[in-house]
């Protein structure tokens, strides 16, 4: 009976400890909220009402008529439609040729691979403006798209270390059978992983919905901004902010990559669990 006692108070104080972090984390998203179903007198009172009343729900309405959101949501969506397929056919291409092909040379060249992960964004971004500035791309969504089509150092890795625990003899049997390396790519390899192609399509999805530096630089009028350049473009220059659009407007940002999270957190997991530990 004591060591059945023990245990459940273990239990409980685990059950406790998750419950007060789940909260802690949470504690930012639940002001978000109650911040934009506020009303506006109510956002600077000391000490704050952590229970607001009456609610105002019609402020996300206003909020998302404040600025051509809808049209802002569209932009992002392209551009992260486009960066999803892009990315995760070239990666895995380049993660096959790395895993399963022979060629002089193969493993300096994904040693460089890898060594291009260590230089920052931030110090290409010059080159890069001068560039599409020369080819006539900025204020496109062009700059946001087209590098995805020659694949993510990260990505590739990933892939690679997963394609490595894939055995030989499937390839060996579809190449008896006739396939050459692009069926043997397409037929054997991509359904064997899904995990981490899922895995992939959801981390790019997330970085492309939460970029801000790349859209900051490349697109300058309205016509062209992503959905996280139109909440900024609220606050602006303005000496007042209207704090309760702003979050209105932010939590209706924070829906989809949470939506998702939740949907897809499985095959996430699962995909992180298993790369480079497949028999």
């Amino acid at each position: 009976m004591p060591k059945k006692i023990h245990s459940f108070s273990k239990l409980l104080i685990k059950y406790l400890v998750v419950i007060i972090l789940s909260l802690i984390f949470l504690f930012p998203l639940y002001w978000m909220l109650i911040t934009a179903i506020k009303p506006e007198a109510e956002i600077v009172l000391f000490p704050p009402k952590l229970f607001p009343w009456p609610i105002n729900f019609k402020i996300f309405g206003d909020a998302w008529t404040a600025n051509n959101f809808s049209l802002f949501l569209l932009n992002t969506l392209k551009i992260a439609f486009f960066n999803v397929i892009f990315v995760t056919i070239s990666s895995s291409l380049v993660a096959f040729g790395f895993a399963r092909m022979q060629f002089p040379g193969k493993n300096i060249l994904f040693i460089i691979l890898l060594a291009t992960m260590m230089i920052p964004y931030e110090v290409q971004i010059i080159p890069l403006y001068i560039g599409y500035k020369y080819i006539g791309w900025l204020n496109t969504h062009l700059p946001l798209i087209v590098p995805s089509l020659f694949s993510t150092a990260y990505f590739v890795f990933f892939m690679r270390q997963y394609m490595m625990g894939i055995p030989i003899d499937l390839d060996e049997a579809a190449t008896i059978d006739g396939c050459g390396p692009f069926q043997i790519w397409y037929r054997i390899i991509l359904p064997l992983i899904k995990p981490v192609l899922a895995s992939c399509i959801i981390f790019q999805f997330l970085w492309c919905w939460n970029d801000f530096f790349g859209p900051l630089i490349f697109l300058q009028t309205p016509d062209k901004w992503t959905f996280i350049l139109g909440i900024s473009a609220l606050k602006g220059d303005r000496v007042y902010i209207p704090w309760n659009k702003m979050m209105a407007i932010t939590t209706l940002f924070s829906i989809p990559p949470l939506i998702v999270f939740f949907l897809a957190q499985d095959k996430l997991i699962g995909g992180l669990a298993t790369t480079g530990l497949k028999n």
